[in-house]
């Protein structure tokens, strides 16, 4: 029984390596789609841009929601600037401002207090 924990935790640390590694692509797209600046309140929103909160991954907001949907639209796991484009139209907060404005203003399009 004990010579089996060695492989099992090894499993969970290469589970939730490759998880956590999957997502900073995401946002390396988005940063570089959208020409992001180091300290801006998209860079400082880091996951919570598209997450419900910067440690609370199982859950999307609005605007990751609507990014959800178009990869999936896409039948693809990894996140392009056309995939970007999908939802730059949508006003995914209804706050009156879409996407693709809320990002270029610096504000954020998951939030519809930050408009």
């Amino acid at each position: 029984m004990q010579g089996l924990w060695k492989p099992a935790i090894s499993v969970v640390v290469l589970v939730l390596g490759a998880t956590a590694l999957a997502m900073p692509a995401y946002k390396a797209v988005l940063h570089s789609t959208y020409k992001v600046k180091p300290g801006s309140v998209i860079a400082k929103a880091d996951c919570a841009l598209c997450h419900a909160t910067k440690s609370n991954f199982k859950k999307l907001n609005v605007f990751g929601a609507d990014l959800d949907k178009a990869l999936k639209v896409a039948k693809s796991k990894a996140m392009t600037a056309e995939i970007l484009k999908k939802v730059e139209t949508l006003d995914s907060d209804k706050d009156g401002v879409k996407n693709v404005d809320e990002i270029q203003k610096d504000t954020l399009p998951g939030d519809p207090k930050s408009k």
